[in-house]
C-alpha cells in the first residue's frame, strides 16, 4: 500500500470533503477517534492539508501545497485542523442548509440546538448524549434542499474548560482513547463513552432549540411562532450567499416542520430534562 495513502483520511459534510495526509501515527490515531464518523472515501474535496512532526513534539502543516502552521503543538494541530476544515466545508457548501447548530435524536424524532459560542450547546449536548439520547453533531447541521432530514457534523463533543463537570461526573477521569483532555481543561469526548448506544446519522426534525445560558437565571422557556422560527434560524445559517434567495425558502419549510422555543437557562439538569421531555412528546 502506499504509504501517503495509509496516512490520509477523508472527511466528509453537506456534500464536499477535505483530506488530510498526517505523517504521525499518534495523531493518525486521535483523527481514527474523533472523526470516526465523518470519515468516507471523499468527493468534491476542496482542500488538502498535510500534516508532520517537526522537533520536540511541535507540528507543522500545509493546505494545498502552501504554508498553513508552523511549529505548533498537538492542540493547536488539531483546532486548526477541525476548525479551518470546517470553514472549507461550510463555505462552500451549495445543495444543503448549514446552521451552526447543536443536534440530537429522540427515537427518530431529531432535536437541534441553536446558539452563539457560550450559549451551552456542546454542554446541553453532552448531559443529553449522556442522558440516552443519540448524539449527532455539537457544531453545525446540515439540511439538503431536496430532503426534510437533518444531517450533523459528527465529530467528537468539544466541551470548554468551564464544562469540566460533563466528564467529571460521568467518566471520573479515566484514561480512554475516547477522552482527550487538553492543558486548558477542555476536552473532546467520543460520545460512546456517554452513551453505548452512540450516535446516529439522520434524523426527521422535531424540536429546535435556542438556548441562553445565564448564571443563577430561573429556568425560562417561551414558545415561538413560524416566523419567529424562521427570523432565529436565518440567523444561524452560515452558507446563506450560497443560494439565490439566502436560502429563505427552505429555511421556511424547516420552520414549519418544527416546535421551537427559546429557553433561558442555568442548571442544565433541569434544562436538559425539559429537552428530553418535550423531545418525546
Amino acid at each position: 500500500m502506499d504509504h501517503s495513502q495509509a496516512n490520509a483520511r477523508i472527511i466528509q459534510f453537506a456534500g464536499n470533503s477535505i483530506k488530510f495526509t498526517i505523517d504521525s501515527t499518534s495523531l493518525l490515531e486521535i483523527m481514527d477517534v474523533h472523526f470516526a464518523h465523518c470519515l468516507g472515501v471523499g468527493e468534491n474535496i476542496l482542500a488538502e492539508y498535510q500534516v508532520w512532526a517537526e522537533k520536540e513534539a511541535l507540528y507543522s502543516i500545509t493546505r494545498n501545497d502552501e504554508a498553513f502552521q508552523s511549529n505548533i503543538e498537538l492542540d493547536q494541530v488539531l483546532f486548526q485542523l477541525m476548525q479551518d476544515g470546517l470553514t472549507q466545508l461550510n463555505g462552500a457548501a451549495s445543495t444543503q442548509l448549514v446552521f451552526h447548530a447543536a443536534a440530537l435524536a429522540q427515537q427518530e424524532h431529531g432535536v437541534m440546538l441553536c446558539g452563539k459560542s457560550g450559549s451551552g450547546k456542546s454542554t446541553l449536548t453532552a448531559w443529553l448524549t449522556a442522558s440516552g439520547m443519540k448524539y449527532m453533531t455539537d457544531e453545525v447541521v446540515s439540511v439538503p434542499l431536496e430532503s426534510e432530514n437533518i444531517h450533523g457534523f459528527c465529530r467528537s463533543i468539544v466541551l470548554k474548560p468551564g464544562s469540566s463537570f460533563i466528564w467529571e461526573r460521568w467518566l471520573n477521569n479515566q484514561a480512554s482513547d475516547g477522552f482527550l483532555r487538553f492543558a486548558d481543561n477542555s476536552a473532546w469526548i467520543e460520545p460512546s463513552l456517554l452513551n453505548p448506544d452512540g450516535t446516529k446519522a439522520t434524523a426527521a426534525p422535531r424540536l429546535i432549540i435556542f438556548p441562553r445560558y445565564e448564571s443563577d437565571a430561573a429556568f425560562r422557556v417561551e414558545r415561538l411562532t413560524r416566523a419567529e422560527t424562521l427570523f432565529h434560524l436565518l440567523q444561524h445559517l452560515v452558507n446563506a450567499r450560497n443560494f439565490s434567495d439566502y436560502g429563505m425558502a427552505a429555511t421556511s419549510r424547516l420552520a414549519s416542520q418544527v416546535t421551537a422555543y427559546h429557553i433561558i437557562y442555568s442548571d442544565i439538569e433541569m434544562a436538559g430534562k425539559w429537552i428530553k421531555q418535550t423531545a418525546s412528546e
